[in-house]
């Protein structure tokens, strides 16, 4: 029983999908950035704030490490975890690696209220949004497959992803 893998940029549904998923699967959920705010002792924003985005990301390296070994769970990881191509290459060995799509726009409008996330505390941040997607979406395209969360029936995300895993189990 393999792993699924959820990737894309933040506020494209990854938290929101993977609990559902997992229940239906009866899987357990995991989400990297709680993990790693559980192991460090600080929220995200703090980290990147006190220790910077560098170590922020060898932090997020081992926990893939880590989770890579495990399976029969739903992985919903960091918008940027991507970056490094090892952590990509272990998540892909781990199971079926999921690409949660969204327009600027709609992840704009998704997280323009939480103060949370600290690369977009800027003054732009729609601008920023599509500048790091720009750069992100050639490591995200690597998925086994993209879906398309613009119009967000998690419902119907979860059933696709459903859908491709058993058939891939065959």
């Amino acid at each position: 029983m393999k792993n699924i893998v959820l990737i894309g940029f933040m506020g494209s549904g990854k938290t929101v999908v993977g609990r559902l998923l997992a229940d239906r699967l009866g899987y357990k959920f995991i989400d990297t950035d709680k993990i790693i705010e559980e192991r460090i002792g600080k929220t995200i924003s703090d980290i990147f704030n006190d220790e910077g985005e560098h170590y922020f990301r060898e932090i997020e390296s081992n926990i893939v490490k880590e989770l890579s070994e495990l399976s029969g769970h739903v992985i919903s990881t960091g918008g940027g975890i991507v970056l490094n191509q090892d952590n990509l290459t272990c998540l892909k060995k781990s199971g079926l690696t999921v690409w949660l799509k969204a327009s600027p726009e709609s992840i704009h409008k998704r997280v323009v209220s939480e103060s949370h996330r600290p690369l977009l505390n800027v003054k732009d941040p729609l601008k920023k949004i599509k500048r790091l997607l720009n750069l992100r979406e050639k490591f995200y395209s690597k998925a086994d497959i993209s879906i398309n969360t613009d119009d967000l029936d998690i419902e119907k995300v979860v059933e696709n992803i459903i859908d491709v895993y058993h058939k891939g189990e065959n």
